[in-house]
């Protein structure tokens, strides 16, 4: 039966507490809690690449055979950012990409479509990814309201939760809505919104998918749905009829709400803890609502604690210390910081294997594990005369320099606060020259055990390049 193999998730490591974004903005309401914060290197590309490395932690990536990217927040509005995380992924050359946005419902809709053609026989294993860096106009409540983070599932047969069956409402509400002219999401009344699309939609989604199914919410384990903002959730067990131990925690007051991937995300958290023989109800929404039903099967004890998931992710995080940071972090204000207008992109795309998936190069005479890829060894200096190979994910730092000086167009490097840049010692053996982030520069010493990381390089010439930089080791 085709169902849930493996699940994943990612929540940057940086928080900011409410009570600073209703101080900077000057907003009377202030909600408890703190919401999640893409650093200055991350948007919905390089979340959604973690997510999915977590997924497919101890599984082969080439057993998959498509990957499909859901978000509304894409870093390119004409390049396909599937076939980025694929390479990332190390995923075959032959694997389908897809992207699914423009809807929060998006991730939902690519979710089915994976399972259609599974049950088609034209694939047997697709990689779900589904990521929002989410944009709030400045000074209003959504800045508190919204959050940043990852979701990931892998699709397939006989995994460990069965998804039983589907149902679909559409509605052409106006809703919220960005035009592809506009920096920030509009709405025409949010309450009108909630009442007669989000208090709508979603019941009559349920109950439809309870009928087909001919179950009641005895039945239901947990419901795991997105709704759009706290209050909402609070109400949600009389809208939908059953208990508030089912509903699962939506994750506000540490996460935030976090748009696309927020239903698949507070799945991935029931499933976390979820036993066997249980029925989960997963629901989004956004212009209608989709919602699936899936049973655990007794495989879903063998993944427990082998993915970082939901609650590792809540459980490491950091604060930053004023909304100031969070704003460079935004690009929201403008800063002096030098950009560069020239780069090399024929040599990235040329390099793609070497800067995507990681691979490094290993002399067959001499044995030693280097990177980049080049054609002599470092150090015996043979010729030609190599394999590649993928590298290691975790090493420590061997020694590392604070840099005052060149920055990479963030608060680091302005002179005041230092970037810190580091020779790790992977754990295979190969030395490599990385940026170091998430971290204050007190915490880095030698031999502090490091973790790579996706992220966003630069973004010269009009053009975004992705990369690996390292990080402390999150727990």
């Amino acid at each position: 039966m085709v169902g849930i193999l493996s699940y994943g998730a990612y929540i940057p490591t940086w928080r900011l507490s409410r009570d600073e974004i209703a101080r900077a903005s000057g907003i009377p309401v202030v909600m408890p809690g703190e919401r999640a914060v893409a650093a200055w290197d991350e948007d919905s590309l390089t979340m959604a690449t973690e997510a999915g490395l977590d997924c497919i932690n101890g599984i082969d990536p080439k057993e998959i055979d498509g990957i499909f990217f859901a978000t509304t927040t894409a870093p390119f509005k004409e390049k396909q950012s599937s076939s980025i995380i694929a390479s990332a992924l190390d995923l075959r050359k032959d694997a389908l990409t897809s992207d699914f946005t423009n809807s929060l419902r998006a991730g939902t809709i690519a979710l089915k479509t994976a399972v259609d053609a599974i049950k088609a026989k034209t694939a047997k294993k697709i990689l779900i990814v589904s990521a929002d860096r989410r944009v709030a106009t400045p000074a209003s409540i959504y800045e508190q309201i919204f959050g940043d983070a990852a979701a990931a599932l892998l699709i397939g047969e006989d995994g460990i939760a069965e998804i039983e069956s589907f149902y679909t409402v559409r509605d052409a509400i106006p809703g919220p809505w960005r035009r592809d002219v506009d920096d920030y999401p509009k709405e025409f009344e949010p309450k009108l919104d909630i009442k007669y699309g989000f208090m709508k939609n979603l019941p009559e989604a349920i109950s439809g998918l309870m009928k087909k199914c001919n179950l009641t919410p005895k039945d239901i384990s947990k419901i795991a749905f997105y709704a759009p903002d706290p209050r909402t959730y609070l109400g949600s067990p009389q809208l939908l009829g059953v208990e508030q131990d089912k509903i699962e925690d939506p994750l506000f007051l540490n996460v935030g709400i976090t748009g696309t991937p927020h239903c698949l995300l507070l799945l991935v958290s029931a499933l976390e803890n979820a036993k066997p023989n249980e029925r989960i109800l997963c629901a989004s929404y956004g212009d209608g609502s989709d919602a699936f039903i899936m049973k655990t099967s007794n495989k879903i004890e063998e993944i427990k604690e082998k993915r970082r998931g939901v609650s590792a992710n809540v459980a490491s995080s950091r604060t930053l210390s004023t909304y100031e940071k969070y704003a460079d972090f935004r690009r929201i204000r403008e800063t002096a910081w030098p950009k560069w207008s020239k780069v090399a992109h024929v040599m990235y795309w040329r390099d793609e294997k070497s800067i995507l998936p990681l691979y490094g190069m290993k002399c067959n005479n001499c044995g030693t594990l280097s990177y980049p890829i080049g054609r002599c060894c470092m150090v015996c200096g043979a010729k030609d005369n190599y394999e590649e190979v993928k590298l290691a994910r975790r090493g420590k730092i061997f020694t590392y320099t604070l840099d005052y000086l060149i920055g990479p167009g963030n608060t680091e490097g302005d002179g005041i606060n230092p970037g810190v840049r580091a020779v790790i010692d992977l754990e295979d053996g190969c030395r490599m020259f990385l940026e170091i982030v998430d971290c204050e520069p007190k915490d880095i010493q030698i031999d502090t055990p490091v973790e790579l990381t996706f992220r966003l390089l630069n973004e010269k010439s009009d053009f975004k390049h992705y990369g690996w930089r390292a990080r402390p080791v999150r727990a």
